[in-house]
């Protein structure tokens, strides 16, 4: 086989796979189960490249991908009301697509805290030993500790009635 044939099989071969994708399947969460005074937010990020508009790079997993992070990122705790945003943009070399899942994780009844929850608790207890030390104003610590707050933690009125 000569080098022009073994290069135009690997290029149909690489569009034609550039056409499959692996489906994810998300697990269900039990309500009764959950302890939903208790749910914090969860993000699962996922990237590919189509090089050259022809060969797909970590395009057709990367939901999946994604996916996996997310439940990285809630442990053991139960995830709910997933919300998927894809987004592409031109490169020089391509595309690049991007996929981001974020979710709210509940962890069981009866189940210790995350290390997520623990590790928004540190951070309260940084910003609330910075501010006492006057390192921080008044201003200054409300803004940091309310985005600390919104990027950990969901309602868990707001989140069921989105979910079901």
């Amino acid at each position: 086989m000569n080098i022009r044939t073994m290069v135009g099989i690997a290029i149909i071969a690489s569009i034609c796979s550039g056409c499959a994708g692996t489906k994810v399947h998300f697990a269900d969460a039990p309500l009764d189960k959950l302890d939903l005074s208790r749910g914090y937010k969860v993000t699962g990020r996922a990237s590919g490249l189509h090089l050259f508009g022809l060969i797909p790079i970590g395009v057709n997993n990367r939901q999946v991908r994604a996916y996996e992070m997310l439940k990285e990122e809630a442990g053991d705790d139960y995830i709910t009301n997933i919300r998927i945003q894809d987004s592409w943009k031109f490169v020089v070399i391509g595309e690049k697509y991007g996929t981001t899942l974020t979710a709210t994780a509940y962890p069981g009844k009866n189940r210790s805290v995350t290390p997520t929850a623990r590790r928004l608790t540190e951070i309260l207890d940084e910003l609330k030993s910075l501010h006492d030390k006057a390192q921080l104003s008044d201003v200054e610590y409300e803004a940091a500790r309310k985005k600390a707050i919104d990027n950990y933690y969901i309602p868990p009125e707001q989140d069921v009635r989105q979910a079901y």
